[in-house]
């Protein structure tokens, strides 16, 4: 299958007041589903999940076993999936009680790209998904309780980090103070706010600094941040070879860690290593 969900069980709950489904005009309410909560998950430029996490309440006074699930996902106006799944673990909800569930969503671009060709170059898209789940009771007597609920999600490109030259105030034989700057690239359409850049830095081979920058810095849509690395090497400590490279640019640099980046569709943690040869640049 190239994209597709299973149904997560969290845990249950006691039963408390929500909106109803799964009834008409003349039925109470006798399974109730509403989504809690709408995010995102491992978003890579290959893909992401979307994922609905639901209140499933059972008003009855008896328990109810949730044996299967169909769903059909419409993104912008075209069939996504179409998904029928009985489950091999049941999932019991005792009478009166609730379980969180959670609905996950496979979004693989190629095959988005593939259905709803005109999302090529579109930053976001919306997902209508409708179906139902079914329940038996322990005499075996089914009832559906229907699903309906959207969500959008974003077109995810990915993070670049690229290496940018060193600002050298002062380069000596004896040491140097420098300043690495590296920068981190937004492609995507929507801004996000570095929370954390954790990195080890490589000098000509070296290893120079291991530490955090970029705290709070903001990157725009389709906009670029420089993060600055202040350095005070002593070359008689790190050796020889480090000032040679460094006196005689491009220097090779490599720079290894992960940047954690807070969104409105969430936080997340992306690994980065770059490595590149990068002028040396003598300010004063």
């Amino acid at each position: 299958m190239i994209a597709g969900a299973a149904l997560l069980f969290f845990y249950g709950l006691a039963a408390s007041a929500g909106t109803a489904l799964g009834m008409t005009a003349q039925q109470k309410p006798e399974i109730e589903i509403t989504v809690l909560e709408k995010k995102i998950a491992d978003p890579t430029p290959q893909g992401l999940t979307l994922v609905f996490v639901l209140s499933v309440k059972n008003l009855l006074t008896i328990p109810q076993v949730l044996s299967r699930y169909d769903y059909r996902a419409v993104i912008e106006g075209l069939e996504y999936l179409n998904l029928q799944t009985a489950l091999d673990a049941p999932i019991r909800i005792e009478g009166r009680e609730e379980a969180l569930l959670a609905l996950p969503i496979k979004i693989t671009y190629d095959y988005l790209y593939a259905v709803v060709p005109a999302l090529k170059g579109r930053d976001q898209a919306g997902c209508f998904v409708s179906g139902g789940m079914t329940f038996q009771d322990d005499r075996g007597r089914e009832k559906r309780a229907p699903l309906s609920f959207s969500g959008e999600f974003p077109i995810f490109r990915g993070i670049e980090i690229g290496l940018l030259p060193i600002e050298a105030r002062d380069l000596t034989v004896g040491g140097a103070d420098l300043v690495f700057k590296a920068s981190v690239g937004n492609p995507n359409g929507f801004s996000f706010t570095i929370d954390r850049l954790s990195f080890r830095l490589e000098l000509v081979g070296v290893a120079v600094k291991e530490g955090v920058a970029g705290q709070g810095a903001e990157v725009d849509a389709h906009g670029e941040k420089a993060v600055a690395i202040p350095l005070l090497l002593d070359f008689f400590e790190l050796g020889r070879t480090l000032y040679d490279g460094l006196s005689q640019p491009p220097a090779a640099a490599r720079l290894v860690g992960e940047v954690e980046l807070r969104s409105v569709w969430g936080t997340f943690t992306f690994p980065f290593d770059r490595s590149a040869k990068v002028a040396v640049a003598k300010i004063s």
